[in-house]
């Protein structure tokens, strides 16, 4: 099964790769044969995120997902360094508020990060994609919450609601030139993204526990498999297509 997850000589470039499942996609980008950069808006987690690995194949940039200046200084760091091959987009912010709450500047921030910014950077890497001639992949983090509702929740689902119809519209869009687009649908997983929460209310956390059938929430690592099923020629035959990792929770 070898050839099939091989990534040697690829080119991978993972956004939000400075922590939680942004970083475990590049450790298993990395670990199959590809050689990543990681971008964020973190540089102290960007610094912690390269300890230990090759710093021939393992790389960080300050990227600012929402800023077109930001992101065309990004891609010219890859034109200038063996292009792309593979593009995972997990950048995301989140804040927590009933709709009804929800000030105007806390909206367009949760959407210039996370759906915007997938915008901006999807057009952004297909077109380097597309003048490199090589095909690619693309994969776009999203969650659960993009086709479930939940209190609380409502604009950041919205807007990973929004990057599901974006990925869709690329992977058509793309597919002529050989550049496939999926997405995989994380449930609640041990991240920063939640750590506040839980560290609150303990009991919250055996509670959402409970709620998935495999009786626990995800770490990042439970996410390595499916990124490095999409990221490889194992997927050379899917496109348009959202993956749900769960532990079984949205089967029910």
């Amino acid at each position: 099964m070898n050839p099939y997850f091989d990534l040697s000589g690829k080119k991978a470039l993972v956004t939000g790769g400075a922590g939680g499942i942004g970083l475990a996609a590049a450790e298993a980008l990395y670990e199959a044969g590809a050689d990543v950069v990681i971008a964020d808006c973190n540089a102290e987690k960007l610094s912690r995120a390269s300890d230990s690995k090759d710093p021939m194949r393992f790389t960080s940039i300050y990227l600012d997902v929402s800023s077109p200046e930001s992101i065309s200084e990004a891609v010219c760091y890859l034109r200038e360094h063996g292009g792309v091959d593979i593009f995972v987009n997990s950048a995301a912010v989140i804040i927590r508020k009933k709709l009804c709450d929800f000030g105007l500047d806390e909206w367009d921030r949760v959407m210039s990060v996370n759906l915007k910014g997938a915008f901006l950077l999807g057009k952004s890497i297909s077109s380097l994609m597309i003048e490199q001639n090589r095909g690619g992949k693309m994969i776009f983090i999203v969650s659960t919450g993009a086709y479930r509702a939940s209190i609380d929740y409502g604009v950041y689902s919205a807007s990973k609601a929004g990057v599901v119809m974006l990925m869709k519209t690329f992977a058509l869009e793309l597919a002529q030139y050989g550049i496939l687009c999926n997405a995989i649908a994380p449930t609640a997983t041990e991240t920063d993204f939640t750590a506040d929460i839980y560290s609150a209310d303990p009991t919250r956390k055996a509670s959402v526990a409970k709620n998935h059938p495999l009786g626990r929430i995800a770490i990042p690592d439970d996410y390595k498999g499916t990124i490095m099923y999409l990221a490889s020629s194992a997927s050379d035959f899917v496109t348009g297509t959202l993956v749900t990792v769960d532990g079984g929770k949205t089967a029910k």
